[in-house]
């Protein structure tokens, strides 16, 4: 099976995130695309919202914009650059672009399977669009994980995250998606690369027909 899986450039990407990409690829046999970089407060973000940091920027919402970017644009041409018409799409995305990942494909038929690590899901007003979504043409798995420490944060915007997660789960699961929930290691971003590791692992098992739960801390 040709699979394509596309990453939205990670914020601050290390070294390390690089040398991973390019063992994964041999490892997976799947064609592992870093997207250009985003505009990141705004290119990843459904609609317009307020700072939720001290001292961070406000979301600039053009999340269709580069949406219909990507569906005409970007990924027509990275695939004609690389010959090949995939039986898949899958998105694999950290944070905001967790967020977009999910949204994107149930706003969009273009991505089939969706990992969103440490997904951004209390940005608001995403679960009231979620539940009110259809069912997402295409799309066949999601996997949703958290790093443990995550929900141990003071800010009041972030403190509800793994229950925000797991609504989001429910909500597709409901609408027939099969979708998981695991807690990993670490905080929102780090370590990044056992994360990207297991998120892949996910995507290629149940891709595989093997399961659709590989994960052995899961929820």
């Amino acid at each position: 099976m040709a699979v394509v899986c596309y990453i939205p450039m990670l914020e601050g990407q290390a070294p390390d995130v690089e040398a991973w990409l390019e063992t994964a690829r041999e490892r997976y046999g799947v064609r592992l695309v870093l997207l250009p970089q985003a505009d990141w407060n705004n290119d990843l973000t459904p609609w317009p919202a307020a700072p939720v940091f001290k001292k961070g920027k406000a979301f600039g919402g053009n999340a269709e914009a580069y949406l219909r970017r990507l569906e005409t644009d970007i990924v027509p041409g990275i695939e004609r650059q690389l010959g090949l018409v995939p039986d898949e799409r899958w998105m694999l995305g950290v944070s905001l672009a967790g967020l977009f990942a999910v949204w994107a494909a149930v706003r969009s038929g273009i991505f089939n399977r969706i990992a969103a690590i440490s997904g951004s899901f209390w940005y608001p007003g995403f679960l009231p669009w979620l539940r009110e979504q259809p069912p997402a043409p295409g799309l066949k798995s999601v996997c949703l994980s958290l790093g443990r420490k995550e929900a141990e944060g003071k800010n009041p915007h972030l403190k509800d995250i793994a229950a925000q997660t797991r609504e989001v789960a429910d909500i597709l699961t409901e609408k027939g998606i099969p979708t998981t929930f695991a807690w990993t290691e670490g905080t929102h971003f780090a370590p990044v690369v056992p994360r990207l590791e297991q998120a892949m692992n996910h995507l290629a098992v149940v891709a595989d027909g093997r399961s659709n739960n590989p994960f052995p801390s899961s929820i």
